[in-house]
């Protein structure tokens, strides 16, 4: 979905989102999907990942998935599981930012070089 205006979800929605402006996740939103937006607000549930200028995850919000940002804010009550890159001095750029998830060793590679712990 792309938007020129701003976003107010109080519904489930699937797929991904490129807004302009500002996305507002209500209480009973659900999102499944990716967020590009400049200013993104959570109060219900976005499993997937963002990248905004701002990010604010208010008491009820929860996101599980990556966020890149200039800023992150996160309320007392809000949830986040995932990693995040909160860029410094408000500059960051999205074609060189790469989240990838962290590097899995196979269990017998760890045994094999003595990382497991007992």
């Amino acid at each position: 979905m792309y938007s020129e205006c701003s976003l107010h979800i109080d519904g489930v929605l699937e797929g991904n989102i490129v807004a302009k402006t500002n996305v507002a996740i209500g209480k009973t939103g659900n999102v499944d999907g990716s967020i590009d937006a400049e200013h993104l607000v959570i109060s219900g549930k976005l499993m997937g990942n963002c990248t905004c200028n701002t990010v604010e995850i208010l008491p009820q919000g929860r996101i599980d998935g990556n966020v890149v940002a200039k800023e992150l804010i996160i309320e007392k009550g809000g949830e986040f599981v995932g990693q995040s890159v909160v860029h410094k001095n408000n500059e960051y750029d999205r074609n060189k930012t790469d989240l990838k998830a962290p590097k899995s060793i196979p269990l017998n590679q760890k045994i094999e070089e003595g990382i497991v712990s007992k």
